[in-house]
């Protein structure tokens, strides 16, 4: 099992997309869950792009003086039609009259009393916006399209308040462990700080999940049960460790009794090793090591790319892209698959990636250091400068 064909059983799980309506101005970063059918063209009419005198594109060339019958100003009616030597006084934005097909822009026209001299013109460009030249009536916006500020400003032209959009995905972590201590809770011996869970919190929100930390669990079996039991609202639980195989780590010896199904058992890769993929009734849960570093760095291959499936991604795997060795590298051989913390850059056109020396899965100032991770092979002892490798942002 490697992390490719653990992310395929994965995806094999049934992920049904629930949907709420909320507003526009509120859905920034949010997918939409269903098309959205132009109910009416933009724009629904003929109009100005620029202001000047609508004419007739056929009377350019025969006529030079047209009669000004009176201006349609942006936002008014337009209740002119006019004929072969007449215009309109029209202004950007302003409904074209019946009739008209061409605008001379006012800097290639002189107005004299009710008349108007063209100049010059070009007839290759009318200055007129067609009806439906941006969105046609009837016309579909496909669904699941993140929504950015361009799409917001389309939906709003079509006087689209509210906008059906797939729901968070919700997640609970539960972080375990007699040696963990609460952020702001008095210090102890012996003990650490709470910390993977606010990473791993900011990470998942950052891709549109909804987050929340249970309380810390003990090495107690009851108390795993009980916080198990609180998450029925949610679709996605992690436990943050109790999955190696000592005395305390109880999620791994009793995972039958805490009612997980176990579809992935353990993967080859450094770090992250002993975690556990399953369901937890229609839940999918992971059982992450307590390491801050090797669950941050499971959550970005495993749980990032199960938010991204379940709010419409098409991609099933993970998106990596190559780049360059800044300079030889020595590791020991070993049969798992290494995501070691990197630092990406790039020099002229060519992008460049340099590993840090310490690859500690405890070391979180290695870790605010690094913005990418870069993949090292089973088996590979050895790679050169200037040689090609995959790394995935981080």
């Amino acid at each position: 099992m490697n992390v490719s064909r653990a992310l395929k059983e994965l995806f094999k799980q049934d992920f049904s997309c629930l949907t709420e309506n909320i507003f526009l101005k509120d859905s920034l970063g949010r997918t939409l869950s269903k098309p959205v059918t132009m109910n009416k063209s933009i724009p629904e009419f003929d109009t100005s792009s620029m202001d000047g005198f609508a004419v007739k594109k056929s009377s350019l060339g025969k006529i030079r003086r047209f009669t000004v019958l009176g201006e349609t100003p942006a936002g008014a009616r337009s209740s002119h039609r006019i004929k072969a030597d007449e215009c309109v006084k029209v202004y950007t934005g302003s409904r074209m009259p019946k009739n008209a097909d061409f605008v001379v822009i006012q800097e290639n026209a002189r107005s004299q009393g009710s008349f108007m001299y063209v100049n010059d013109y070009d007839k290759k460009i009318p200055y007129v916006r067609k009806t439906g030249l941006d969105f046609k009536k009837g016309q579909i916006i496909s669904n699941r399209l993140l929504i950015d500020y361009k799409l917001i400003s389309a939906l709003a032209s079509l006087n689209l308040e509210k906008v059906s959009v797939i729901k968070k995905p919700k997640v609970c972590i539960i972080p375990t462990g007699n040696e963990i201590l609460a952020l702001g809770s008095k210090a102890k011996k012996n003990s650490i700080y709470s910390s993977s869970p606010y990473g791993i919190k900011s990470m998942l929100e950052n891709e549109g999940a909804e987050v929340s930390i249970a309380p810390i669990c003990r090495d107690n079996l009851d108390e795993i049960i009980c916080a198990l039991e609180n998450t029925k609202q949610y679709q996605i639980i992690i436990t943050l460790g109790g999955v190696s195989k000592g005395n305390y780590d109880l999620i791994r010896k009793h995972y039958r009794k805490l009612g997980i199904e176990i579809l992935v058992d353990g993967i080859p890769i450094k770090p992250g090793k002993p975690l556990i993929i399953g369901k937890l009734n229609n839940k999918i849960i992971f059982c992450l090591p307590g390491n801050p570093i090797s669950s941050i760095v499971c959550s970005k291959l495993f749980i990032v790319a199960l938010i991204k499936k379940m709010l419409g991604a098409k991609a099933e795997k993970i998106i990596t892209r190559k780049a360059l060795l800044s300079e030889d590298i020595e590791i020991p051989i070993s049969q798992r698959e290494h995501y070691m913390r990197a630092f990406t850059y790039q020099d002229a056109a060519i992008q460049y990636v340099k590993p840090y020396s310490q690859q500690d899965s405890s070391l979180h100032s290695v870790l605010i250091k690094s913005n990418c991770l870069l993949i090292i092979p089973p088996g590979s002892s050895l790679k050169f400068k200037d040689q090609i490798v995959d790394i995935i942002d981080f």
